[in-house]
């Protein structure tokens, strides 16, 4: 299993490599869509800004295809989420260990704090994708949540290829870094937006986990 993971992981590396905007498009909204990847698309990003640290791709290139393609990769899913989410959870929740009285508490807060907990919500590493179906199952406004979802990606992309950018010669052994142990990019993601967006985002990311905890 280990190897066809990192069989799969060399091979979109070689194509975002390759194919530059059109394979970030695709990749940035399939996984938007919900389809998970053995490489996310914050590391993909993060190799779109080394490779503008070399030269040979275009910032603003990158930003518009990221937010394009996350903004309509992430509308999407909030669609599945709201059409058939509810009755999806309703039956097979438990196995996620999502209670209806879970559900129903996150489902709340978010109305109650909508454009901010979609943007910023969305920031957090690990909930982009739980965020945005429970923007759909709570049924919140797709008005509110278009240009919220669009604010957090430009947020997002902003931040990701910045470290790519600032890491210069150093991604490759980065990169080698997260292949062997996906942990390693966590910490040192999570360490580095830790720094954009502190005590806001630890606030919400408590406030988030002990609503779900109930």
């Amino acid at each position: 299993m280990s190897d066809w993971i990192s069989a799969t992981r060399a091979f979109l590396i070689d194509f975002l490599e390759t194919h530059q905007y059109l394979a970030l498009a695709a990749y940035v909204a399939v996984e938007e869509a919900g389809v998970p990847f053995p490489v996310p698309a914050d590391t993909a990003i993060m190799l779109m800004g080394y490779q503008v640290y070399r030269g040979v791709a275009n910032p603003v290139a990158i930003v518009l295809v990221v937010v394009c393609s996350a903004t309509a990769g992430a509308s999407v899913l909030y669609w599945i989420a709201r059409l058939i989410g509810p009755r999806v959870l309703d039956k097979y929740g438990h196995v996620l260990h999502i209670t209806p009285d879970r559900r129903h508490r996150a489902e709340r807060w978010i109305r109650r704090h909508e454009v901010p907990a979609v943007v910023i919500g969305r920031l957090i590493p690990g909930f982009r994708i739980v965020i945005t179906v429970v923007a759909g199952t709570a049924r919140t406004s797709f008005l509110a949540f278009l240009p919220s979802a669009a604010l957090s990606a430009v947020i997002w992309v902003f931040i990701y290829m910045a470290i790519g950018w600032a890491l210069g010669d150093q991604y490759k052994k980065f990169s080698s870094a997260i292949n062997a142990d996906p942990r390693v990019g966590l910490v040192i993601v999570i360490g580095t937006i830790g720094l954009v967006i502190a005590l806001v985002a630890f606030r919400l990311r408590r406030r988030i986990m002990r609503r779900l905890r109930g």
